[in-house]
C-alpha cells in the first residue's frame, strides 16, 4: 500500500471506527478501499483547485505588476511634464516717506507689487521664459509741481506679460535671447534696466571666470540706441569675485539718444489769410513774418508762434489752422564707450565688500535755464558713479530668523536725462543721478519664504525741477517693504 493510500486509510479509520467495529473483515476492507478511493478522488480535486488558484493568483501578480508598471510611467510622465512647468515670483508691500524734489514723483513707492515668473522646459538644453508685473499704487503720492495726486481705479496698473526670453547651450556656448532686465557689475551701475537683445556666454578653460558678450536695446519710451560688448565675472582668488565689462554705444557723442516724449513743444500755425492781434502785449518768439500797422500786430501767412511768455491780446484769423507737437531730442549723456569695474570680496566671515565704478566718456555741457532767481546755469562736467556696500550676513528666505545688515554710499554723476551710467539701475528711486550719501538698512526673514526690508538714506541731491537744476538740498528717504516668495 502506497503513502497515500496508508494517510488515507488512517483517516478513515479514524474518522469512522466506531462505525466499523463490528464490522465484517470483507465488508470492512471493502469500505476502507472505497473510503481510500473517495479520499484520494477529494485530494485530487483539491490539488486541482489549489492549481488553479494558483494560477489564477500568478495571473492576478501579473496584472498588478503590469498595473504598477503603468502607474509608475504614468506618475513619471506626468512629473515629467510638471516639471517642464515652473512659476514663480514674489508679492511685495511697500510704504516710503520721500521728500525727493524734482521730476520724480514723491512717496511713489506706497504700492502692492507683484512679480510672477514662468519657465518652460522646451528640452533638456533650452528654457523659454515670461515675467509679469503688476504695480498697483494705494496711498497719494506729490508729483513734481507738488501738487497731490490719487491714483484711481485701474490707471497705475500693468499685469500684462512685459517680457519674454529663451535660454539655452550649445556645447559650451550659452544663450539669452529677448526681452528681459539686465544688468553689468555687481551691482548694475552701468547698466541695469529692461533691454531687448543677446548675451552669449562661455567658460574660460582652467579658471573660475566667464566671459560674455551682448548686444542690449533699452526699451524705455523714446530712447532709440544700443549697446554692445563684452565682460568678464568670476572667482579670481580665495574670497574675491570681479565683473567687469566695457561697452559701447551705437551713436556718437554728438547723436540723439532719442525724442523725449514727455517734453514736447507746441507749434501753432494759420495758412491761408494773414492773422491779426489786437491789443497786443507781451513778448513773441516764433519764425515767419511780423509786423505792426495802425496799431495791430500783424503775420503773414506760415507765421508760427514757438513761445509766448505773457503774450495776450485777441486774434481774428481765417484759414487752416494747425497745432504741431514736435518732441525735444535726447542730449547724449553717455557718449560713445563706457566701462564697470565690480568686486565682492569676503575677507572673513559674515563680512562682504562689494564695489562699483561705472564711467562713460560723454561731452562735458552747461545747460542755462530762466528761473525764480533769474537766469542760472548747470554744468554737467562729471561722468563717473561709484557704489560701496558692506553686508554682515546674508539673509535666506529658507532659514527662518537669518537676517542681514548693510551701510552703502554712493556718489552719482548729474545727467540732465536722469540717467546713471549709461542706463543703470537707480533701484525704486533711491540711487538718483547727481547725488551722494548714504543708506542704512536691515533684511530678516520672520518665517519661511518671508523678507522684510527697511532702510533709511541720507544724501546730498540735485533738484531737477526747470529753474532749479543748479541746487542742491537734503534728501531724507525711508522705505519699508514686505515680500512673500512663492
Amino acid at each position: 500500500m502506497n503513502q497515500k493510500k496508508t494517510t488515507a486509510l488512517l483517516l478513515g479509520l479514524t474518522m469512522s471506527l466506531t462505525g466499523t467495529a463490528f464490522a465484517a473483515p470483507t465488508d470492512q476492507a471493502q469500505d476502507i478501499d472505497s473510503r481510500i478511493a473517495a479520499l484520494e478522488q477529494q485530494q485530487s480535486n483539491l490539488e486541482k483547485e489549489i492549481k488553479e488558484l494558483r494560477h489564477q493568483n500568478s495571473q492576478l501578480k501579473n496584472q498588478t505588476h503590469s498595473q504598477e508598471k503603468q502607474l509608475n510611467g504614468l506618475s513619471k510622465s506626468v512629473k515629467s511634464e510638471l516639471d517642464r512647468v515652473q512659476i514663480s515670483g514674489f508679492g511685495r508691500v511697500s510704504w516710503d516717506n520721500d521728500n525727493i524734489k524734482g521730476y520724480t514723483d514723491r512717496n511713489d513707492n506706497r504700492r502692492f507689487y507683484l512679480d510672477l515668473k514662468g519657465k518652460f522646459k522646451v528640452n533638456d538644453d533650452w528654457n523659454f521664459n515670461f515675467e509679469s508685473e503688476t504695480n498697483p499704487r494705494y496711498a497719494n503720492y506729490v508729483m513734481a509741481d507738488g501738487t497731490l495726486k490719487s491714483h484711481n481705479g485701474h490707471d497705475d496698473e500693468d499685469g500684462a506679460i512685459q517680457r519674454v526670453w529663451a535660454e539655452g547651450k550649445t556645447g559650451v556656448v550659452n544663450y539669452d535671447i529677448g526681452r528681459r532686465w539686465r544688468g553689468l557689475g555687481f551691482q548694475n551701475v552701468l547698466l541695469g534696466n529692461e533691454t531687448d537683445g543677446a548675451v552669449i556666454s562661455t567658460a574660460i578653460p582652467k579658471s573660475k571666470l566667464t566671459a560674455n558678450a551682448f548686444y542690449l536695446t533699452p526699451t524705455d519710451k523714446g530712447y532709440d540706441f544700443s549697446v554692445y560688448g563684452a565682460g568678464v565675472q568670476g572667482q579670481v582668488g580665495h574670497g574675491l569675485q570681479i565683473s567687469a565689462a566695457i561697452a559701447k554705444l551705437n551713436i556718437g557723442k554728438h547723436e540723439s539718444m532719442g525724442q523725449n516724449v514727455y517734453d514736447t513743444t507746441k507749434t501753432f500755425k494759420v495758412e491761408g489769410t494773414d492773422v491779426t492781434i489786437k491789443d497786443l502785449s507781451g513778448t513773441i518768439k516764433g519764425g515767419g513774418d511780423f509786423k505792426f500797422k495802425d496799431g495791430k500786430g500783424e503775420f503773414n501767412p506760415g507765421f508760427s508762434i514757438d513761445y509766448t511768455p505773457g503774450l495776450s491780446g485777441k486774434i481774428d484769423a481765417s484759414g487752416t489752422y494747425t497745432v504741431t507737437e514736435t518732441p525735444s531730442e535726447y542730449r547724449n549723456t553717455a557718449g560713445s564707450l563706457g566701462f564697470v569695474l565690480s568686486a565682492m570680496w569676503n575677507p572673513m566671515k559674515n563680512i562682504f565688500l562689494i564695489g562699483d565704478y561705472a564711467r562713460t566718456n560723454g561731452q562735458d555741457y552747461t545747460v542755462g535755464e530762466w528761473g525764480a532767481n533769474g537766469y542760472t546755469e548747470t554744468k554737467y562736467d562729471k561722468h563717473d558713479c561709484t557704489a560701496l556696500r558692506l553686508n554682515y550676513r546674508w539673509s535666506n528666505i529658507n532659514a527662518p530668523g537669518s537676517f542681514q545688515l548693510y551701510a552703502r554710499w554712493y556718489n552719482y554723476a548729474r545727467n540732465i536725462n536722469n540717467l546713471v551710467g549709461i542706463f543703470g539701475d537707480k533701484e525704486w528711486g533711491a540711487l538718483q543721478p547727481g547725488s551722494k550719501g548714504w543708506i542704512l538698512g536691515f533684511k530678516y526673514v520672520p518665517a519661511k519664504n518671508i523678507e522684510w526690508e527697511t532702510f533709511y538714506e541720507m544724501a546730498t541731491a540735485q533738484n531737477t525741477l526747470y529753474g532749479h537744476k543748479n541746487e542742491t538740498y537734503h534728501r531724507n528717504f525711508v522705505s519699508t517693504m514686505v515680500d512673500y516668495h512663492f
